[in-house]
C-alpha cells in the first residue's frame, strides 16, 4: 500500500507498509539506467536499501528493518520527500542518496547531539560563511571552501588561503583552543588567518542556530552550493531532526578580531615540536597575538585570486 509522500507539487517519493510485515517503505520511482550505481549507495543503520528494476522503470526502495524506529523513519521520510522535489529524475536520486548518506552519519552518531561548545562554533563558522567568505568569493565558492566540518586543519580553505574560526563566549577570558599543531601552521598557504568572534549567548534573545542556518540554506538555495552546504553541516553534527532542541538559545556577535598567522605569531607548529610528539591540543591567548591583528579588508584581500 503506498502514497505520495507529501500533497506538493511535483512529489516523487511514495511512503508505503509492506504486507503481511508491516514493515514502513519509502519508493522513488526513476527511469531505467538513472540511478548511480548501487556500490555508491550509502549503507544506513536500521535500513535496508532495494531496488526494484524493470525494463523502463527502477524503483528505489528504503526499508525500516525494526519497527521500532518508526518516529524516525518518519522525519526521515519528511527529509527526503523535499529533496526529492524540482530538477530532473537524475538530479532528484542523487539528492536523495546524499540525504540518506547523511542521515547515516545521524544514525551512527545517535546520542551525541551538538555540545554547547559545537553549537556555539558551528554558529560562528556560518556566521563568518555568510559575512566574510560569501561577499568576497561567492556562494559556491565560500560553502566549497568550508572544509572544517570534513576534517580539514582549517576551517576555510580557498585557493591559497585558509581561514581558522574561533567561536568564544564574551564573558569568558580571551583564550582559544588550538586544535593540533597543523591549525596554525601556514605551510602550504600564501596566507593563513586565525578570525575570533566573541557572542554573547542567552535563552530566548539573539539568533538561535537554526535560524543562522536557515539563512545560510536560503543564500544556496537553487546554486549547486546547495548539497555542498548540506553534506558540511552533517559532517558538522546538525540533523534537523534535532532542530527543537537548538531553538531557545540565541546568540549575538560582540567581537570580531583577524590575525594574520606568520613568522613570530605564537604557536605550536609541526616544526617546533620535538620528534615524536604530535596531535597536541592548547590554549591560545589572544592578548598574545594582538601585534598581529589585521582588517577585514586584509582579509578579502587575501581570498581575492590576484593575491
Amino acid at each position: 500500500m503506498t502514497r505520495l509522500a507529501t500533497s506538493e507539487i511535483g512529489q516523487r517519493l511514495r511512503v508505503g507498509v509492506e504486507w503481511p510485515s508491516k514493515a514502513r517503505l519509502l519508493l522513488f520511482s526513476v527511469p531505467a539506467g538513472t540511478l548511480p550505481p548501487k556500490a555508491s549507495w550509502p549503507e544506513c543503520k536500521g535500513l535496508e536499501l532495494l531496488l526494484d528494476a524493470k525494463p523502463n522503470e527502477t524503483t528505489f526502495i528504503v526499508r525500516l528493518r525494526d519497527l521500532r524506529g518508526q518516529d524516525v523513519f518518519t522525519v526521515l521520510a519528511e527529509d527526503l520527500a523535499r529533496r526529492a522535489v524540482g530538477g530532473s529524475e537524475s538530479e532528484a536520486a542523487r539528492r536523495v542518496l546524499a540525504a540518506l548518506g547523511r542521515w547515516q552519519k545521524f544514525l551512527a552518531a545517535a546520542g551525541r547531539s551538538l555540545s554547547d561548545e559545537a553549537r556555539r562554533g558551528l554558529w560562528g563558522e556560518l556566521y563568518a560563511l555568510e559575512y566574510l567568505i560569501m561577499p568576497t568569493v561567492g556562494i559556491e565558492a565560500a560553502v566549497g571552501a568550508w572544509r572544517g566540518p570534513a576534517g580539514a586543519p582549517q576551517d576555510f580553505q580557498h585557493q591559497g588561503t585558509a581561514i581558522e574560526v574561533k567561536t568564544r563566549a564574551a564573558r569568558s577570558p580571551s583564550i582559544v583552543r588550538i586544535s593540533g599543531e597543523q591549525q596554525l601552521h601556514e605551510a602550504p598557504w600564501r596566507h593563513l588567518l586565525l578570525t575570533h568572534v566573541a557572542v554573547d549567548e542567552q535563552d530566548g534573545a539573539g539568533e538561535t542556530l537554526p535560524e543562522r542556518i536557515a539563512r545560510v540554506r536560503a543564500l544556496a538555495a537553487a546554486t549547486a552550493a546547495a548539497e555542498l552546504l548540506e553534506d558540511a553541516l552533517a559532517d558538522a553534527g546538525w540533523l534537523d531532526a534535532e532542530v527543537e532542541k537548538h531553538q531557545v538559545r540565541g546568540f549575538v556577535q560582540r567581537e570580531l578580531d583577524v590575525f594574520r598567522v606568520a613568522d613570530a605569531f605564537p604557536r605550536l607548529t609541526p616544526t617546533g615540536l620535538p620528534a615524536g610528539i604530535g596531535g597536541v591540543a592548547y590554549d591560545l591567548s589572544l592578548d598574545a597575538a594582538r601585534p598581529f591583528a589585521c582588517t577585514l579588508e586584509d582579509l578579502r584581500a587575501a581570498l581575492s585570486p590576484e593575491t
